[in-house]
C-alpha cells in the first residue's frame, strides 16, 4: 500500500513536470538544463525521503513488496505515456 502511494505521488509529480515542459515547448519557452535540474533533484529527493521514512516508521515492512508496488505505481503510467508518445511520432 505504501509503495503504491509513494510511486503514485512520484509519478504524479513527474507528469506535472512533463506537462509543464510540454506547455513551455509549445510556447517555445523551454527552460535550459540548469533551470530544470532543481525540480528534477527535488522529485528524486522526495522519492528517497519517502522510502527512508517508510524504512524508519515500518521497519518490518516487506521490502520486496514495497519495491514492486513502487515500480508498478510509477512504471505503468510511465509506460502508458511512452506508448502514447511513440504512437504520436508514427
Amino acid at each position: 500500500m505504501l509503495g503504491l502511494a509513494i510511486g503514485g505521488a512520484f509519478a504524479w509529480l513527474q507528469f506535472q513536470a512533463l506537462r509543464r515542459n510540454e506547455l513551455l515547448e509549445k510556447q517555445e519557452q523551454l527552460p535550459g538544463l540548469l533551470k530544470q535540474l532543481p525540480g528534477s533533484g527535488a522529485r528524486v529527493a522526495f522519492l528517497l525521503m519517502a522510502l527512508v521514512a517508510v524504512q524508519a516508521f515500518f521497519p518490518r515492512a516487506d521490502k520486496w513488496c514495497l519495491s514492486a508496488a513502487l515500480v508498478a505505481a510509477y512504471g505503468i503510467p510511465f509506460v502508458w505515456r511512452l506508448k502514447d508518445r511513440i504512437s504520436q511520432v508514427r
